[in-house]
């Protein structure tokens, strides 16, 4: 469970708490998509290549996957709604200077500044949604929406971006972006109470530095493998120090009396599962979102506002499907949840995989639908999930993992894709091409998704989430 708050948040007040809490979370999310369809015409207006482009979505992931376990810590260290208003102020001045970036070397620099918003938004709002509603049932449900939030940020991101990028030009989307930061700035400032204080920690220096690292240089390396080669010394380099930080985190940790996260946890199997799940999961949506919306626009001859409009098959479903999952979970568990939306977002993408470029719009349309539903029922028990394995005192570092897990996951996903895809496209490619280059990534996609349901079984147990305890040693 939660620590619950001292002062007790009822009726509309909590409601309105909730929402603000979910739009934050809503944005982070939608911010790793919504890009990707402006990229011709921010390239276009800037003046810039392919490599420098592509910076403008790395950077935004590069700074989430490396800083989420470390915002989560502070957080829990310095005091939650401290940080969560101070995110909210970094992402609306960082989607500002966006907006009024004079070129772009400067627009993936205020990227930077909006991401570091982001990373203290995801884990914090989550923390606090948990504290808001200490009943078992009612935690379920609003964590449901939460997720549900998450989800449609990130599948809405394409929808958004090619309206607004269409109508008013991309400049528009870092706009929309900060009037909806400081909207939700102002209800927390007003509706979400100071939660109890928690137990001061000490701060983990090493193990602050050694995840930093390990995260950073290992986004790093997937982000730039597409372009340098899997091969390649520099890719090989870091991809070994990895390995080496990796262990010398897990050794720095299990020795510290307060560490950033006791790697014993690692143990339960239901935190340990969920986290597999996350990245599983955000790495086949990722290179769906990614990989598709390049192919409707490049592929296909779409426009942005089109190519947005048709991946809403994908995107309508999560509507409805985070608050519906969180009942189910509070209910019956998280096991057959996940299992059965990680068979559904498998056989979709196998169908897409078997789907040529040029083949029917319609059987597309369906296979996305497909896709979101299983992306929608997924998403929310992941963060049930992983809060409720953690103590209370670390629900903030627990909602840090699993959104890491999401982050690494989208990067996997878009740098496999991208390798895949990368030497089988031809100058000038037709749908047909451009489709059969993609079915590759769709099948390693589904595959790794077949692997995350075999996970999901073993380590998952059908009780609810309330049930389950910390692993403590």
């Amino acid at each position: 469970a939660a620590r619950p708050y001292p002062v007790a948040v009822q009726g509309r007040d909590r409601t309105i708490a909730l929402l603000a809490l979910a739009l934050g979370v809503f944005l982070v999310t939608l911010n790793v998509s919504v890009v990707v369809v402006a990229l011709p015409d921010i390239a276009a207006d800037l003046g810039t290549g392919p490599d420098v482009t592509a910076w403008i979505i790395d950077a935004y992931n590069l700074v989430g996957a490396s800083l989420l376990l470390t915002a989560g810590f502070l957080a829990d260290r310095y005091g939650r709604r401290r940080a969560l208003v101070l995110g909210y102020a970094l992402f609306v001045g960082g989607s500002l200077l966006c907006a009024l970036a004079a070129g772009a070397h400067w627009l993936v620099a205020f990227r930077v500044l909006q991401a570091l918003g982001g990373t203290a938004l995801t884990p914090t709002s989550l923390a606090i949604v948990a504290g808001l509603y200490p009943d078992a049932g009612e935690r379920a449900r609003a964590i449901g929406v939460w997720g549900v939030s998450s989800g449609i940020g990130l599948a809405l991101g394409p929808v958004i971006g090619g309206g607004v990028t269409d109508a008013f030009g991309w400049r528009a989307v870092f706009i929309v972006n900060a009037a909806l930061g400081l909207g939700a700035l102002l209800a927390v400032l007003r509706f979400v109470p100071p939660p109890e204080p928690t137990a001061a920690r000490r701060v983990d220096v090493p193990g602050q530095l050694l995840a930093v690292s390990l995260l950073a240089t290992l986004t790093f390396a997937l982000i730039e493998a597409p372009r340098f080669g899997w091969t390649s010394p520099g890719i090989v380099g870091l991809l070994l120090a990895d390995v080496v930080l990796a262990v010398a985190f897990v050794r720095v940790e299990s020795r510290t009396s307060e560490p950033l996260i006791d790697p014993r946890f690692f143990r339960n199997p239901q935190f340990s599962g969920a986290v597999f799940i996350a990245v599983a999961a955000f790495f086949a949506f990722g290179a769906f979102i990614y990989g598709n919306t390049l192919f409707l626009e490049h592929g296909r001859g779409f426009s942005a506002l089109a190519a947005g409009l048709l991946t809403l098959p994908a995107a309508l479903p999560t509507l409805a499907g985070g608050p519906i999952a969180g009942r189910l979970v509070a209910t019956r568990g998280p096991r057959g949840v996940l299992s059965a939306a990680t068979l559904v977002m498998a056989v979709a993408l196998g169908g897409l995989a078997l789907m040529p470029g040029d083949g029917s719009l319609l059987a597309l349309l369906a296979l996305y639908a497909t896709l979101g539903v299983g992306y929608a029922v997924l998403n929310a028990p992941i963060s049930t999930v992983a809060v409720a394995s953690m103590p209370p005192e670390q629900a903030a570092v627990a909602a840090g993992v699993a959104s890491s897990a999401r982050n690494v996951g989208i990067l996997l996903g878009i740098a496999a894709l991208t390798s895949l895809v990368a030497g089988a496209l031809p100058d000038g490619p037709s749908a047909r091409q451009y489709g059969d280059a993609l079915q590759p990534a769709y099948a390693l996609a589904a595959a790794v998704l077949l692997v995350a349901l075999l996970v999901a079984r073993r380590t998952l147990r059908p009780a609810p989430p309330e049930t389950t305890a910390a692993a403590t040693g």
